[in-house]
């Protein structure tokens, strides 16, 4: 056989094998660009909606003030929401769907999967797509374009390609880590109480040139008030931040809610509105019948719970003799 047959055979071989790939990756869709799943104009958008079962997480832009809100209530997470924006700009289609899988994909991906809709300032919806599973050994997770029918394999280079995670449904994800951020002058009023210790619990109550102080068990005024200690206590709650957010959100929160806590911090501001935080000892996972030293679980207004530092709340976490000259 000479060197030009040799040729010949290579080049008809090359094509048996593509065809044969084809026919192995062969899939329905027609368009098969990572338009399905992005949004080429991200100004445009006003709202997300990601929604599993019952559950959903409202992520609402306000543009005039350029900044995001989480469930028409909270401040958004900058950090996590640019992360969404690189998801809705940057994906890309890693790998197609083997035809023969194609179908039960499909089915899976409606019943189990996230439903992520992403609406502009005009209320339409502008994309929808489904969010499946991620998968370790291929790169990347399952999405589905149900107006397409167009189901992928997508990730985005240099970035955890697990959209799950990325999509997340706990509201804390998205939330600005900020429980604690007001100024001395915003404060009017913070109660603290211990539970199992109601003789150092307190209320505190701010009025412009001084301040009164309560045990919280009686109301009884406090005497001797000492008030550079005030202010120097008012000003540790500009900055109190949680340190993560907790998984089984809705399991833990039940829990909490029929749990009684180690504290209970009630602040309401200068507009009536107020913030109640419930702390709750963590059991340490390295030694029975002990407490992590670390990290507590905080409730916020019955609702959201994290995971908060010890270090963080320390300064707060006084008790009424701390006031007293």
């Amino acid at each position: 056989m000479n060197k030009k047959q040799k040729i010949i055979i290579s080049f008809f071989s090359l094509l048996i094998v593509s065809g044969g790939l084809y026919y192995f990756f062969k899939s329905d869709n027609k368009i098969e660009t990572s338009d399905l799943f992005i949004v080429k104009d991200t100004a445009d958008i006003a709202k997300i909606i990601i929604s599993q079962d019952s559950e959903k997480v409202i992520l609402t832009r306000n543009k005039k003030l350029h900044n995001w809100t989480v469930d028409n209530k909270y401040p958004g997470n900058k950090k996590a929401l640019k992360k969404l924006y690189q998801i809705l700009t940057e994906l890309r289609i890693s790998k197609p769907v083997l035809h023969s899988k194609r179908d039960s994909l499909i089915k899976d991906i409606l019943i189990n999967g996230k439903k992520v809709e992403i609406f502009n300032s005009d209320n339409q919806l502008i994309k929808k797509i489904m969010v499946g599973s991620f998968q370790k050994q291929l790169e990347g997770t399952y999405l589905y374009n149900p107006k397409e029918k167009s189901i992928f394999i997508v990730n985005i280079p240099g970035l955890d390609n697990d959209l799950n995670y990325l999509y997340n449904m706990n509201p804390v994800y998205w939330l600005k880590p900020e429980i604690f951020s007001y100024r001395p002058n915003e404060i009017k009023e913070i109660s603290l109480s211990y539970p199992e210790k109601s003789s150092k619990s307190f209320k505190l109550e701010i009025q412009k040139d001084t301040a009164h102080l309560y045990h919280l068990s009686n109301n009884i005024a406090i005497q001797n008030l000492n008030l550079n200690k005030v202010g120097s206590y008012l000003s540790y709650f500009m900055n109190v931040k949680f340190a993560s957010e907790t998984t089984e959100t809705n399991k833990l929160r039940t829990k909490l809610m029929n749990t009684i806590p180690f504290a209970e911090i009630k602040v309401i501001d200068t507009n009536q509105h107020s913030k109640n935080i419930k702390l709750f000892k963590i059991k340490s996972n390295s030694e029975s019948g002990k407490y992590d030293l670390n990290k507590l679980h905080a409730l916020i207004n019955d609702n959201d719970v994290v995971i908060v530092k010890y270090v963080d709340f320390d300064l707060i976490l006084k008790d009424i003799y701390y006031f007293v000259n």
